[in-house]
């Protein structure tokens, strides 16, 4: 009787694990092979503890527009055809949006980062731009200072003397993090800090914290919510930035002021003739809480420094690899200057203006060539709300189950680019048909899964002439070089990035 018992549950695990294993079969979808045999448990294991890696890998595998895969325990259909990926991503009509984000006015349901897409518009960008360019100051003031003082400790972790020639070396891939963190910190939450300045900052500790946890690849465990106590110290710093502009303390041109008008009902829809002063409204007449306002900075901030960071130590990389081109962006950057009458004489406060830095094609041809060669995102998932109709087939991916976008294998395929792993700005200047040269996806297949997109160009381009116009630079020998996918791209090496630069 007892003996019974053992064999029971076994037996019931034993269904239990078929049934799931099964799912797509029993659907009808194009489907892996699921048995005990080596090579599915490998793969198995791989998409636990190497989620990107694997999933871009199996991508190789068949040739069906969409197959059906497993994750431990979750059945994941695999997008592999670009056409459908867009399909699914730009035409979502309620099936895939992230219900983190919906919210309820007027007895109607949004999805607000939908409503705040304005906030990043061109015209609320130039509007922001001194405070960028303010930002790009303070890592060159870091260079500069670094440079100068070879012998503190604190310069030491980061810049080194070149022995056989003038220039330094410096890790610029842990500086351009750094960078990112501060352009959020100031652009997002609205303060008016230096973070390279200020070591003990809850922003770097917050991004010193992520990068960790980007290390710990389980599929699983990075899906659990996290919190920490820098998530209330976080908020903690956007309570009292909003109380300050609802009061009228603060008006400053920035993406907190315009989350604090929306916070108010105020208009934030691009207009010609646009009021940053804030119409502050009764408590319960306020459209989102001071927590979802913080909630909204902290995604924006996990986020926006990985890639902002990754875009932009991987375009100096790509460019400082190629000396033709790296030619060609200064040639870019002094034809600008020399339009707005700027010499190497004058004084810094002489800028290049938001217009001139949008008209430098070859800088925007370069970060569109980084984004693909290396997506900041290498994969997108998204789970289905309600049952969706496959496009040109008869199948119907059912609600709750999820589908994965293998983006980074996707954008280094042959069939849809040429020399995919080559280094090309100029594949994606058009033809004498005016036809794009090439297929692009460019930050998660568009607008609508980045809203942020432009805010991100803009202040990689303006770090990117910031950096060409003031330094000359050369790549340095590296150890152990690699280019690693966690949850980004990053450079693993002991060294980091290591830049020559000189003056």
């Amino acid at each position: 009787m007892w003996l019974l018992i053992p064999i029971l549950v076994y037996s019931l695990i034993f269904l239990y694990v078929r049934h799931i294993y099964s799912y797509w079969r029993r659907k009808g979808f194009p489907h892996e092979n699921a048995s005990l045999r080596w090579s599915f448990l490998r793969a198995i294991y791989q998409r636990e503890f190497h989620y990107n890696e694997a999933i871009n890998s199996y991508y190789e595998v068949g040739k069906e527009r969409f197959v059906g895969i497993y994750c431990f325990f979750r059945p994941i259909l695999m997008i592999r055809d670009l056409s459908l990926a867009r399909t699914l991503m730009e035409n979502q009509a309620g099936h895939f949006n992230d219900t983190r984000w919906d919210y309820i006015r007027s007895y109607r349901k949004y999805n607000l980062l939908e409503k705040l897409s304005p906030l990043f518009a061109n015209s609320r960008l130039e509007a922001m731009f001194r405070n960028v360019e303010k930002v790009s100051d303070h890592l060159v003031n870091k260079l500069n200072s670094t440079s100068g003082s070879m012998t503190t400790a604190a310069a030491a972790s980061i810049v080194a003397s070149a022995a056989d020639s003038d220039y330094c070396i410096v890790d610029m891939q842990q500086l351009l993090r750094i960078y990112a963190v501060n352009i959020i910190a100031n652009l997002i939450y609205g303060l008016d800090i230096d973070v390279f300045k200020q070591t003990d900052s809850v922003f770097l500790q917050y991004s010193n914290s992520s990068f960790q946890r980007s290390g710990i690849n389980s599929y699983t465990f990075s899906r659990l919510p996290k919190k920490s106590s820098l998530t209330y110290r976080l908020r903690d710093i956007v309570q009292q930035n909003v109380e300050l502009r609802e009061d009228g303390a603060t008006i400053r041109k920035d993406v907190m002021q315009l989350l604090v008008k929306f916070r108010n009902g105020n208009d934030i829809e691009v207009r010609e003739k646009f009021n940053w002063h804030i119409e502050n409204v009764f408590e319960r007449e306020k459209v989102i809480s001071i927590k979802k306002v913080a909630r909204i900075a902290e995604y924006l901030l996990e986020n926006g420094i990985t890639t902002i960071a990754s875009t932009a130590v991987f375009t100096l990389y790509e460019i400082l690899k190629q000396p033709e081109l790296m030619e060609k962006v200064r040639n870019e950057i002094n034809a600008a200057k020399a339009i707005n009458g700027i010499n190497e004489k004058q004084q810094p406060s002489h800028q290049l203006s938001y217009e001139q830095l949008k008209q430098m094609k070859l800088l925007d041809l370069c970060i569109q060539e980084t984004t693909r060669k290396y997506p900041s995102v290498p994969t997108i998932e998204r789970t289905c709300r309600k049952p969706y109709a496959i496009p040109n087939s008869k199948r119907t991916l059912n609600d709750g189950k999820s589908f994965v976008i293998p983006l980074l294998a996707i954008q280094r395929d042959g069939k849809y680019f040429q020399d995919p792993l080559a280094y090309k700005p100029q594949r994606f200047l058009h033809d004498s048909n005016g036809n794009p040269g090439e297929k692009f996806t460019e930050f998660g297949l568009g607008a609508k899964t980045c809203i942020a997109q432009n805010f991100v160009k803009l202040t990689v381009k303006q770090i990117l002439v910031k950096l060409f116009s003031t330094y000359q630079m050369k790549l340095m020998p590296m150890s152990d070089f690699s280019v690693c996918y966690d949850d980004t791209p990053y450079i693993r090496s002991a060294d980091g990035l290591r830049v020559g630069i000189k003056s």
